[in-house]
């Protein structure tokens, strides 16, 4: 529970530049009031333009800071000159200005000056000593100031790192974090006060001991990004790409602040960047801000090409294909990038020893960067994962490629070993994670601790194995005893696919919780909720001819679908990320969703030829209809109509407030910022439904328009075919979805038993799968991994 003593519900931003404007969209994505301030204008009759334009290009941007981008309005523009004293009436001030030591010492005796006791004031600095920042204010105001470091862009990027300074009070910290945590949905990583911090420090010179290898020509920068991208646990964007993101122009600032500031660092000298990097700096190649980094993106006839940077002519060219043997079979060989990793660093050959030589710097670093950044191993990982996107930190690799047997291997090299890693071998440790027992190797202490889970109160899967909590389980799902009643539904399969033994399992699951539980909860760790059915499984199916076995597939999805409304317990469902196709029926048939506010949800079963036949059709024209009701003076068609749109053009939101927008999910259902407090949230929910003494509803009947909707429906599509918005096969598709929304071809409007919409759905959709053109459909997705559109 947050300290009583602080609540956060109005925010002051100082400083409307990129990092000022983006964390003021975000506080109002949580739901707090926010004021923006800048500089005042002296060449515009409006003293607040500058954050009136910083306001209105939140509006502008994409992907966008805000899950509604009408919420630029809610943000309060003003300057520091007329409106500092709105400091009076806020409960947290973050200074978000220029990185210059004298500008924010100044702004912080602006700030005293007109704050009350007990406002919490930090900055968003991303490397300036945060101690020196307030150190000639008082003591109560330096009690309650320390760093806030957000990672660009605020909204999308976890990590925020929390830097409390020797004076800030350990109330304040404690506060801020959880705040930051639950509040705005950060991953919050606890850092010392010193140069960069705990991510910056570590993965500026995760890039810059890589920079040499490019600039000497060892090797070219697509073969490093391949090599060191997702093949070994580090992000999609890889180094070079990631780098171009973050604006070489930054790296190059902080590198260079840095190099000064850290006069015992063993490895000073690699901030040092090469002079081929300067000289990008020098052509103002920034990166994908000035349209020039490592790579450029260029028009060619066939569409767009990113061409890569020649580190001699300083000219681009166009990129290869990276081959290297050893990284092949990597790919062929193993599923895990662990496993990959391991294997990779044992080859002898270019790849694996230069893999080898980059893990030996990365991994020596940050090990002797304990205890002088953070006295926590997880706390380095977590901000390289959160802050970097790479899917291993460093001490989670080190674990992979074996710390024993690399240790051996560095000391015959002439490598020095952290005193503290000898140690923990020692001692008999022999990896710094130990998943089973859920414990960590604390390398300041050289103790074993409980591993920290990543959000106060989150509940993982991980430790629910752990704790042996499985109740039933195969490789497609899995179900937990979450406690007080409650249980977990898991899907296990690749990329989350509701195949057919998932659906079987989902069935089995309800009724263990019918005889053992007294609610469900539907979710996961992974990284997307679902990407829908397994088109691969029901293709192969299909064409070996074994069409009953499909069409009793569809039957059972639909029943289990639809009957999570109907159970005697209730359902909740926890989704995230990509939630497409069936995952969408699975939340519009629980009695609650909990959702993440990044929900990237859509029905989009038209885009290979297909429609919502788990109920999805039906549900939304229920929703439609249900605005409406008890007025009928209120025509229902132009919610038909919308709904109609939604399904018929795959409309995927871009977060939970387009998700309600498109009636994914209704106004009684919860949004929350932080994913990994999803299952919590959700498990809580369930228990208070079922305590509250739940019963299911009883099966509705629906009104339909019948022909009226029906021709109306007709209309637009041949307009929108006319007008060549729709293929010929998108016209013959979503026909099927009009014939069923308006409850097919009856004479005048009626009340018909859901049962009878839902057959009309299975009908349609073995229609459509007999059809070529969607069997073409589904192979060019299969393939290609894009609709095709024919």
């Amino acid at each position: 529970m947050l300290n009583k003593r602080y609540s956060i519900q109005k925010v002051a931003v100082l400083g409307s530049g990129t990092m000022g404007s983006q964390i003021a969209a975000h506080c109002v994505n949580a739901g707090l009031q926010v004021w923006l301030l800048d500089l005042k204008g002296e060449e515009s009759d409006n003293p607040n333009q500058r954050a009136v334009d910083a306001i209105k290009k939140l509006g502008e941007m994409n992907p966008s800071p805000l899950g509604n981008k009408s919420d630029a309005t809610k943000i309060q523009p003003g300057n520091f000159t007329d409106d500092l004293d709105i400091i009076q009436e806020v409960d947290w001030v973050c200074e978000a200005i220029i990185e210059k030591m004298d500008i924010k010492k100044q702004m912080m005796s602006d700030i005293e000056e007109v704050r009350t006791a007990d406002t919490i004031v930090t900055s968003n600095t991303s490397g300036l000593p945060i101690g020196e920042i307030s150190e000639e204010c008082s003591d109560e105001f330096r009690s309650h100031f320390l760093g806030t470091h957000f990672f660009n862009p605020p909204r999308y990027m976890k990590l925020l790192e929390v830097i409390p300074t020797t004076s800030t009070a350990e109330e304040v910290t404690e506060f801020m974090s959880g705040f930051c945590e639950k509040t705005l949905g950060k991953g919050v990583v606890r850092c010392k006060d010193t140069p960069n911090f705990v991510a910056n420090r570590i993965g500026i010179f995760s890039m810059a001991s890589i920079m040499p290898h490019f600039f000497d020509r060892d090797f070219r920068a697509e073969e490093i990004d391949y090599l060191l991208g997702t093949l070994t646990g580090y992000s999609k964007a890889a180094t070079f790409r990631t780098a171009d993101m973050s604006g070489l122009d930054i790296i190059h600032h902080v590198a260079t602040n840095l190099h000064p500031s850290i006069p015992d660092d063993e490895r000073r000298e690699v901030f040092e960047l090469p002079e081929g990097f300067k000289k990008m700096i020098e052509q103002e190649k920034f990166g994908n801000k000035s349209g020039e980094g490592f790579y450029k993106k260029v028009r060619t006839d066939s569409g767009k090409e990113y061409k890569v940077i020649d580190p001699d002519s300083m000219e681009y060219k166009s990129q290869m294909n990276p081959e290297f043997k050893s990284a092949s079979k990597a790919e062929r060989k193993f599923d895990t990038p662990e496993e990959r990793l391991r294997f990779l660093v044992q080859q002898d050959d270019d790849a694996g020893e230069f893999i080898w030589e980059i893990h030996c710097d990365l991994l020596l670093y940050a090990a002797n960067r304990i205890p002088e950044i953070t006295d926590s191993v997880e706390s380095i990982d977590c901000a390289m994962k959160w802050g970097f996107n790479w899917e291993l930190g460093p001490f989670e690799r080190w674990d992979a490629i074996g710390v024993r047997e690399s240790v051996e291997r560095m000391q015959e090299e002439g490598r020095e070993v952290p005193d503290s890693v000898l140690q923990m071998l020692k001692s008999g440790r022999e990896q710094f994670y130990d998943q089973e027992d859920r414990t960590v190797y604390n390398l300041a202490s050289g103790k074993i601790e409980p591993l920290t889970p990543p959000a106060k109160g989150a509940i993982q899967i991980a430790a629910l194995k752990a704790e042996d909590k499985e109740v039933f389980g195969n490789k497609s799902a899995g179900l937990y005893d979450l406690g007080d009643g409650v249980a977990l539904f898991e899907f296990r399969t690749r990329k989350q696919t509701l195949g057919f033994e998932l659906v079987q399992s989902l069935d089995k699951a309800c009724d263990i919780v019918r005889d053992q539980f007294d609610a469900l909860v539907i979710s996961h760790d992974n990284e997307n909720f679902t990407y829908g059915a397994n088109l691969m499984e029901a293709m192969g199916t299909w064409q070996k001819g074994e069409k009953e076995r499909v069409k009793q597939a569809v039957q059972n999805f639909q029943d289990v679908a639809v009957g999570l409304r109907y159970q005697p317990f209730p359902v909740i469902t926890a989704p995230f990320g990509r939630s497409l196709g069936g995952g969408v029926e699975f939340m519009l048939y629980a009695d609650k969703v909990v959702a993440h506010y990044e929900l990237y949800a859509g029905l989009v079963e038209v885009g290979v030829g297909l429609l919502p036949a788990g109920g999805g059709t039906t549900e939304m024209l229920r929703r439609a209809m249900d605005q409406v009701i008890g007025d009928e003076q209120v025509d229902p068609l132009p919610n038909i109509k919308e709904v109609f749109k939604t399904i018929g053009m795959a409309k995927v939101s871009d977060g939970a407030p387009k998700a309600r927008k498109y009636h994914y999910l209704k106004d009684s259902d919860a949004v929350i910022m932080n994913r990994d407090l999803l299952i919590a949230n959700a498990k809580a929910e369930a228990k208070r439904m079922a305590d509250a003494g739940y019963h299911p509803p009883q099966k509705p009947s629906m009104r339909v328009l019948g022909k009226t909707a029906l021709s109306s429906l007709r209309l637009m599509l041949y307009i929108m075919h006319e007008a060549k918005f729709i293929t010929d096969y998108d016209k013959v598709v979503a026909d099927k979805v009009a014939y069923i929304m308006s409850g097919g071809d009856l004479s005048e409007p009626q009340e018909v038993p859901e049962d009878y919409l839902l057959k009309l759905e299975r009908q349609a959709f073995l229609e459509l799968l007999e059809d070529e053109r969607t069997q073409a459909r589904i192979e060019h997705m299969l393939k290609k991994g894009k609709p095709l559109r024919n």
